[in-house]
């Protein structure tokens, strides 16, 4: 960024031509019910347009994403940026904050740290007081951690719907979309959950035939040949589901089979979160332990009696090979170590019961290819967390993150309103005086003062209104900054509590390192942000 920086030595003698971008996601929205999301959005505008005129800057164009998530740089109007950054219209992009351009640390780093530099561009946060090519800026420094922070924030949010769909699911409410072939829920009760008869003698057939020998390929077959329809094509035909090859024909198969044999609901169990989310980013799901997915017994009417369901999972597991890792020890920097040979490190015992790095390599082809390294792991682990503890000393603390100035400069906007309607109301208090005098004396005539008279108390009802609500909205937004300033900070206390390394805090030994490489007893850590050593 220096590089780029000297290309402008004075800052205000370049022509910047501005990109103001602003966003707002349905969850921010939903955080803040006492404002509508256009307003919120139109805020953004108002606010980084005044700064635009103030400095003389020329605006080429407003760009609003409204209604996206900030963990997603796959944004219209933020691609529409992009697109006009590289025809060569824009050098300055203006946000109010940092999270508004992205809460994805790593996306929003590379922005910052890799594309923006590279095009030149003059990039501005103004309630985090980041400037990048301002040189003697210390908040610049900062920009890393907040990235991860708007990140860890992002990371909360998700968390907290996903208690809500957690609360929902021990209560007992359904929250599946679409129920397993068999069941439909209640038209009046979206909670119930109800036989479809229409279809549940074929569960019943599919159980029956698997309990008295049948293989689960010569049970798709009868079905097939039966003309019977599947779960999906079903599925498609009955409710709302969208599938988009729903004209196309459908045969029973054994996946299909075994996944019915082995549903639990069928039994009168509610069985939820079977799957989640790899993480807050990534769409990808996964199963969830048995252990801690939510049941819920005798939830509805069951179509298999519990002695014949366990009869055929008894059979189904003893033909089926599942590995089973639950024993194996977990590293908790696997994956980010490498050896000085550019192969990845794995993890041995020795005699001694003690976890030593083993470079992959070596452990394959011997010396011929590699020396090996010679550290033990807990070892590693300690010196990559003082290097953190170092890190984290260094460039971040708490005094960085105040509010104050946002609820302050929030407080004078709002002042200088309440003090024009004020001014305003006064005025047509005076006006509406004189015409009562000016009727008492006959100036103007009795029909003229009614329409007036009904013409300036309507002006100052409306200024009343006006300052009631600007007065509500002041305590309100003042209270959004508080809670949001508490949110972060304790957000930052967890990572200002860092002291080891432990399956905790895991993530946000990922979130810093993007790789450990070890030479001999030596390590060298490459963090993910380069103001990081």
């Amino acid at each position: 960024m220096n590089e780029v920086f000297d290309n402008y030595l004075d800052l205000e003698e370049v022509i910047w031509k501005v990109a103001i971008y602003v966003r707002l996601s349905r969850v921010d929205e939903k955080e803040d019910k006492y404002k509508g999301q256009s307003e919120s959005i139109e805020n953004q505008i108002n606010f980084l347009k005044k700064i635009v005129q103030n400095k003389g800057w020329i605006l080429v164009d407003i760009y609003k994403d409204d209604g996206y998530t900030g963990t997603n740089f796959n944004r219209p109007d933020f691609q529409r940026m992009i697109e006009d950054i590289e025809n060569n219209k824009v050098n300055l992009v203006i946000t109010k904050d940092l999270s508004r351009l992205g809460r994805d640390y790593i996306e929003t780093g590379n922005y910052l740290e890799k594309y923006f530099p590279s095009k030149n561009i003059r990039y501005i946060a103004v309630n985090d007081n980041i400037d990048t090519f301002d040189k003697k800026n210390s908040n610049n420094d900062m920009t890393p951690f907040k990235s991860v922070i708007n990140d860890m924030y992002a990371k909360d949010i998700s968390n907290k719907v996903r208690t809500a769909i957690l609360t929902k699911a021990i209560e007992g409410e359904c929250i599946k979309s679409f129920l397993p072939y068999g069941y439909k829920k209640d038209e009046k009760d979206k909670n119930k959950i109800l036989i479809d008869e229409n279809v549940a003698d074929v569960v019943r057939k599919i159980f029956h035939l698997y309990k008295y020998g049948k293989s689960k390929k010569q049970i798709s077959d009868y079905l097939n040949a039966s003309n019977i329809i599947t779960p999906l094509k079903y599925k498609s035909e009955n409710t709302n589901y969208y599938n988009p090859n729903r004209n196309n024909t459908y045969k029973w198969n054994s996946t299909v089979i075994n996944k019915i044999l082995r549903d639990r609901i069928y039994t009168g169990d509610l069985v939820q979160l079977k799957y989640t989310k790899v993480n807050y980013k990534v769409k990808r799901v996964v199963k969830v332990p048995d252990k801690e997915q939510i049941v819920i017994l005798n939830h509805h009417p069951a179509i298999i009696d519990r002695s014949t369901f366990e009869t055929v999972k008894e059979m189904l597991d003893k033909q089926t090979n599942e590995w089973n890792y639950s024993n194996r020890k977990k590293h908790l920097l696997a994956g980010l170590v490498f050896c000085s040979c550019g192969s990845r490190i794995t993890y041995n015992l020795n005699h001694s019961e003690v976890s030593r790095c083993i470079c992959s390599s070596y452990k394959k082809y011997g010396k011929k290819y590699c020396k090996n390294v010679h550290i033990k792991e807990d070892e590693l682990i300690s010196k990559v967390a003082e290097s953190i503890r170092n890190n984290i000393t260094k460039y971040l603390n708490m005094n960085d993150l105040d509010y104050s100035k946002m609820s302050k400069n929030v407080k004078e906007d709002y002042k200088k309103n309440i003090i024009y309607w004020k001014k305003k109301k006064e005025d047509l208090c005076k006006i509406i005086s004189n015409l009562y005098e000016d009727k008492l004396s006959g100036t103007i005539s009795l029909d003229m003062f009614t329409d007036l008279i009904k013409k300036y108390e309507c002006h100052k009802k409306e200024c009343i209104q006006k300052l009631e609500t600007l007065e509500k909205k002041q305590e309100i937004e003042k209270s959004i900054i508080d809670i949001k300033s508490e949110k972060i900070k304790n957000i930052v206390k967890d990572i200002l509590a860092f002291n080891e390394i432990n399956e905790n805090n895991k993530s946000l030994v990922f979130k810093l390192i993007d790789k450990i490489v070890i030479y001999d007893n030596d390590i060298s850590i490459h963090y993910k942000f380069s103001l990081m050593k």
